[in-house]
């Protein structure tokens, strides 16, 4: 469950309630006696707040206790309200970069996810881990915190384990020929995604040939993921580029890139001809050492 995704939805839904009734925001903090700010931030999304805080501006919408409606509204403030491993104190400190994927992955039954510089890090071997963290230079200089690579080795264990989502993955061929760390931790990743490739039925792992035509169709230049939710909540899309990200919950936005992840799923290698590239390209590798 991603408290993030279902804060979101709580939001929406009282949003929505509110907009139905033509009530502005100003009364319906006055009648229920809640910060009209807060409110604000309680339908956007960006504040956690107790459940019986949105039930209450719930009730206050005309949902009535204890009704089916009411069961709905609550079960989703519940779970708004929740906190994850990634906000705990061993976490401290972690970045927001780090926290939102994993908030979303919680409660992802599936993740879309297309590179094409870097393997995802849900998928990276330890090794390549640490050549990237060496080789990034940011302005906060969050990746050479220590909290940062446990959250990412937290976020692989809680994903790749048995009943985590389905990852589909599609990567440009260069991610796996051109070397972006040290030969040996490049060797070490490649053979870390045969490994779980043939281990791990959830992963559907493709690479878009460099003889790809993508004739018509303008190709991402960020990576991008598209978050799927078991609870029902929308999906969300999540950008990434150097220095930050951007959470996309517009439904045209999300319709227009989930239209590109089909033509590019059309496109690149099945699972089976993308293993063999990755084999062949690890061979060579090992040659060399």
């Amino acid at each position: 469950m991603s408290p993030y995704s279902r804060r979101l939805h709580l939001g929406d839904r009282l949003r929505n309630l509110r907009q139905e009734q033509e009530r502005s925001i100003q009364q319906v903090a006055k009648e229920a006696d809640i910060d009209r700010t807060l409110l604000t931030r309680i339908e956007t999304g960006q504040r956690r707040v107790a459940a019986d805080v949105s039930m209450k501006v719930a009730e206050h919408l005309g949902v009535e206790q204890h009704s089916p409606l009411w069961q709905e509204f609550y079960a989703l403030a519940r779970d708004a309200a929740q906190s994850g491993w990634w906000e705990g104190r061993a976490f401290r400190g972690l970045s927001d970069r780090q926290a939102l994927p994993a908030d979303l992955e919680a409660g992802a039954s599936r993740i879309r996810w297309y590179d094409f510089a870097l393997v995802p890090g849900l998928l990276q071997s330890p090794a390549y881990v640490r050549a990237r963290h060496d080789a990034t230079v940011t302005n906060d200089h969050s990746s050479d915190n220590p909290v940062e690579i446990r959250a990412r080795e937290r976020r692989q264990q809680e994903a790749l384990t048995e009943g985590g989502p389905r990852i589909e993955v599609i990567v440009e061929e260069t991610v796996v020929r051109r070397r972006v760390v040290p030969a040996p931790a490049m060797l070490e990743q490649l053979e870390h995604l045969l490994k779980l490739i043939d281990a791990n039925e959830q992963i559907d792992f493709r690479i878009l040939p460099v003889g790809g035509e993508l004739l018509g169709l303008r190709a991402p230049r960020s990576p991008v993921s598209i978050y799927e939710f078991a609870a029902g909540d929308p999906p969300l899309v999540f950008v990434e580029s150097l220095t930050d990200d951007v959470l996309l919950r517009d439904h045209a936005e999300v319709a227009n890139h989930e239209r590109l992840w089909k033509r590019l799923h059309e496109i690149a290698l099945p699972p089976d001809e993308s293993r063999v590239l990755i084999a062949r390209s690890a061979e060579i590798l090992a040659k060399e050492q």
